[in-house]
């Protein structure tokens, strides 16, 4: 069986970060999002990936990614360009799944499940679902005597408190549907329609149910919700041997990263420090992630997401804030909600 992971869209409202990148690319609890995928793929048995690109900088994910050897996968990788909907994504990969089974992943969405049971399907079609407090934010499933009946999008009515999770499973057949479709409203080729086509069609489609927590990552608040939930269901106490810890205090589950020096600081976890960091007469507080090559100095940080090479000096307070690659921020001042694009900076 081959897995999908579709990696394209604009990420419009994560701008600024997603102007000089892929959303999935951001990184939370120390791996870009779309890896928190791939990795949970693989730990369900399934090693050959195909990814679809869109048309924001590709070329970043085939340089991190390369060809998956280095996480244990074998990695295809498919342009879709212009982005024309989930369906027309799916539709890319039929010469390359050709007439086996596959399942469907969105790469901005992280799903506690174990997709071992998914893979396992015996449909045309499978759907994970979740239960939501408000349906009419998702596309919903209608379930009627344990069958899958119909699929609206973003419903007015409340039709059905199961929505959509992004996790898919098809066989050959959802190739012929999405050949006979229409765009939306939206213009793009739904794979609501698709599945609904399937239903239409006397074509059987299942479903699970998922019980655990879901993220789609779409906005910043997502992305902040979706590094404290990993950091606290993933993420366990490490200090790398080679990090120097000096006069500090490293409170919980706390991860600290290779040549990372701690010094005069507390950490409080569930907290994760990357690596060639350094940190210095600061509080970092818990559901923070920093990554790599940074330097916080004189400042305090919570529930945040730092990402790579960042500079924090001077009496910087931030929470609840997301930070690009190559920032720097200095002096002193107290920020809530705080999202720098990379290679900014700033003086507060």
């Amino acid at each position: 069986m081959k897995a999908v992971i579709l990696h394209g869209g604009q990420g419009t409202r994560l701008r600024p970060l997603t102007h000089t990148g892929p959303k999935q690319l951001i990184k939370i609890a120390g791996k870009p999002i779309s890896q928190w995928v791939l990795e949970q793929i693989r730990d369900a048995g399934i090693h050959d990936i195909v990814v679809v690109l869109g048309d924001n900088m590709p070329n970043k994910v085939i340089e991190y990614y390369g060809d998956g050897s280095r996480l244990g996968v074998n990695i295809t990788y498919v342009y879709q360009g212009k982005a024309r909907g989930l369906a027309d994504a799916v539709y890319r990969v039929k010469d390359v799944v050709k007439d086996d089974k596959f399942i469907v992943y969105l790469g901005d969405n992280i799903v506690n499940y174990d997709l071992r049971k998914f893979a396992s399907f015996d449909s045309n079609a499978s759907i994970l679902l979740a239960r939501v407090q408000d349906p009419s934010r998702f596309g919903v499933a209608v379930i009627k005597e344990g069958k899958v009946v119909k699929l609206v999008e973003k419903p007015k009515e409340r039709i059905s408190d199961l929505a959509i999770v992004g996790v898919y499973g098809f066989d050959e057949n959802v190739f012929d549907i999405i050949e006979g479709l229409r765009p939306s409203w939206r213009g793009e080729l739904e794979i609501t329609d698709a599945i609904q086509g399937l239903i239409d069609r006397g074509l059987r489609v299942s479903y699970e149910i998922v019980d655990g927590w879901w993220k789609d990552t779409g906005t910043p608040r997502d992305i902040l919700e979706a590094n404290a939930i990993l950091l606290d269901t993933r993420v366990s106490r490490h200090i790398a041997e080679d990090a120097k810890v000096i006069n500090s205090s490293i409170e919980g589950r706390v991860f600290v990263g290779g040549n990372s020096v701690i010094e005069n600081s507390t950490i409080r976890g569930p907290t994760y420090i990357g690596g060639n960091t350094i940190i210095k007469n600061s509080y970092i507080g818990p559901y923070t992630s920093i990554g790599d090559g940074c330097e916080i100095e004189n400042s305090e940080i919570e529930h945040s997401v730092i990402l790579d090479n960042v500079k924090i000096m001077g009496g910087v307070y931030l929470m609840d804030s997301l930070i690009g690659n190559n920032v720097t921020i200095r002096k002193g001042n107290r920020w809530n909600m705080l999202i720098v694009g990379e290679n900014s900076w700033l003086t507060l």
